[in-house]
């Protein structure tokens, strides 16, 4: 159990950290819910949704995580300095050679989407992005993929991940991969998060920091973001083998590098994962029960 500023922070504050962060997304998405319905705002099947409404989709998880962060380091009493520390500039190098990695992943999720929507014929649905034309897509990388980098990087592969590790690196980033994916509640784009949730607390732990994950993160978003407002959807022909190759590549050049060499991070079990589940078991359960629902939902099994 370590300690910081005055009280004890230990796996089952982590733990409830989690919860936490899932109670206020429900609560805000609550509230917003019911201050449309007062106003009276609706939107018909099928209806194209205006730029604000898509924002609010993509910020209103971030008030909830940047709550749930405020709440954290006044009532605890931690420093963001405690559980934000630097890195060396080689795992910002990294970072971005591990972001370009993943991107060949994109096909093993296309892959399970597929199973989907063979299997459960399942669709699937999104909210879309703001509009992209022009300066637009300056507030739209702003909203989309800087600031989920900072908020969502801070909470997984920064405070929460801090006491996990002592549950062994191993354990400590398959629950960070895990609980990533299962907040988003995104059942298209579940292989992709978990995988992405991985990769990131392993850079975390060997770099003892959370800022070379901020930046895979952000690259990530933004990468899709560019290529959506060009245009681009996937990459074909010639290529396309060539980038998917080299990204392969890339990505298993960095992953036997954390494994394999850079050994930083690799404590010893010290304590037990019970205490961090039994807290984090409300917040597991809700994202499970959403999850459960949006694929209910692109199954055309409720409305």
């Amino acid at each position: 159990m370590a300690e910081y500023g005055k009280k004890l922070y230990d796996e089952k504050t982590s733990g409830f950290l989690y919860s936490g962060a899932i109670a206020a997304f429900l609560l805000v998405s609550l509230l917003f819910g019911t201050g449309l319905s007062v106003a009276g705002v609706t939107f018909p099947e099928g209806a194209d949704y205006p730029d604000w409404y898509r924002y609010c989709a993509y910020l209103l998880p971030q008030a909830a995580i940047i709550l749930t962060l405020v709440a954290f380091f006044v009532f605890v009493d931690v420093k963001p300095k405690q559980v934000c520390r630097g890195a060396k500039a080689g795992y910002f190098l990294l970072a971005i050679a591990l972001q370009f990695g993943l991107f060949s992943l994109s096909r093993a999720n296309e892959s399970f989407i597929s199973f989907l929507q063979e299997v459960f014929g399942y669709t699937v649905t999104s909210t879309g992005l703001p509009s992209l034309d022009g300066w637009n897509i300056l507030p739209v990388i702003l909203s989309v993929a800087l600031l989920p980098a900072v908020v969502e990087e801070t909470l997984f592969r920064g405070v929460m991940l801090l006491p996990m590790k002592k549950f062994s690196a191993p354990l400590a980033v398959l629950l960070s991969g895990v609980l990533f994916a299962l907040y988003h509640q995104n059942p298209a784009q579940t292989i992709y998060q978990f995988c992405c949730g991985c990769a990131f607390a392993l850079v975390a732990v060997r770099a003892g920091s959370v800022f070379p994950t901020m930046l895979s993160h952000f690259l990530n978003n933004a990468v899709i973001i560019v290529l959506t407002a060009c245009g681009i959807g996937d990459f074909t022909g010639i290529g396309g083998i060539v980038f998917y190759t080299l990204s392969g590549i890339s990505l298993a050049a960095c992953l036997i590098f954390l494994l394999f060499i850079d050994k930083n991070g690799n404590e010893k079990k010290i304590c037990s994962v019970r205490p961090f589940l039994f807290a984090a078991a409300a917040g597991i359960v809700a994202c499970v029960l959403m999850w459960t629902v949006n694929l209910l939902a692109g199954m055309g099994v409720i409305a």
